[in-house]
């Protein structure tokens, strides 16, 4: 019981040796996760994009295989994940296409309206009120700009064994697509994805224009 609580801790707030091996198997799970959000986010060549919660930097090198003269910014609050994320995308960083940023996601270090699409993929269970990460997302894209949510389905990955240590907060859809909705983001869909460990849902937005 013991070790299942310090797994619980870690998948919240990943750190040191332990933390790179969690976040490597992580990654296992949920890189397709990441594909299927990259797939639907709809991104375009020269987009700006946020991820939030990027681990060990996977995701950041399918974004940027799309936004091809675009850019990646990275936001984490574990230093072992920027540590990791760094060596895996160090030569986007040299050219400056990759940013990466020690910081909550619930209050982000940059100024409103500054990026095409924001996203965050297999977080949603470790954030205790996901709600104040969606209205930042919001925050800090463009009008028009697009947020992409993706989560584990609710009922296969409580299933799932360190789901029931500490550092889980194991949402309900219905909440989480009311708190989407409530940050202000409109023509909300949620896409389902079957074929994925634990199933998939993606939770898609756009931020209206502002007048």
């Amino acid at each position: 019981m013991k070790l299942m609580n310090v797994i619980g801790k870690q998948m919240q707030y990943p750190r040191g040796i332990f933390g790179k091996i969690l976040f490597a198997w992580m990654t296992r799970m949920t890189i397709e996760h990441a594909r299927w959000t990259v797939d639907l986010m709809e991104i375009q060549p020269d987009d700006d994009i946020i991820e939030i919660g990027f681990g060990n930097g996977a995701n950041i090198k399918l974004l940027l295989q799309r936004a091809r003269n675009g850019s990646v910014t990275g936001v984490e609050i574990s230093e072992t994940a920027i540590e990791m994320a760094s060596k895996k995308n160090a030569k986007a960083i040299s050219e400056g296409r990759v940013k990466l940023y020690e910081a909550a996601g619930n209050a982000l270090p940059f100024e409103a309206g500054v990026y095409d699409k924001a996203c965050t993929v297999a977080t949603a269970y470790v954030i205790e009120d996901p709600g104040a990460v969606f209205k930042e997302m919001y925050r800090v894209l463009k009008p028009h700009g697009r947020a992409a949510v993706t989560f584990p389905v609710r009922e296969n990955f409580i299933r799932f064994k360190p789901v029931g240590t500490e550092g889980f907060y194991l949402h309900e859809l219905a909440d989480l697509k009311k708190a989407f909705r409530d940050a202000g983001f409109v023509n909300c869909r949620t896409e389902d994805n079957d074929q994925v460990r634990f199933g998939a849902h993606c939770m898609l937005g756009e931020k209206p224009t502002i007048s």
